[in-house]
């Protein structure tokens, strides 16, 4: 072997920690840069792919005049019994609150 050869090892031998420690933080250092750009390469498609298919603001009033027209349409029957049952159910509620204060 050469001399340079000879010195190389023996350097490598007396700072075997050292080496290896900057190249552990070389590996990671790689790796989070890595994890970040195929989170950049991912993440901001996915967001503006979000971000475009939530509905742009809407007025109150409007907003309002929406909600309340779908529930007409589709849930005021539903309602309608309901506020007939709980009338019945309040009704009865008081008749038996009557009869056992008697």
């Amino acid at each position: 072997m050469s001399q340079a050869k000879v010195d190389k090892r023996k350097y490598e031998k007396i700072h075997r920690k050292e080496i290896e420690r900057k190249r552990k933080i070389n590996t990671a250092i790689k790796s989070i840069v890595a994890a970040v750009v195929i989170g950049i390469v991912i993440g901001v498609p996915a967001g503006l792919n979000i971000y475009n298919s939530i509905p742009k603001f809407v007025g109150d009033a409007t907003l309002q005049a929406f909600v309340t027209n779908y529930f007409d349409d589709n849930y005021a029957s539903d309602l309608q019994e309901m506020k007939e049952r709980m009338t019945s159910t309040e009704a009865t509620t008081e008749d038996t609150a009557e009869e056992v204060s008697e």
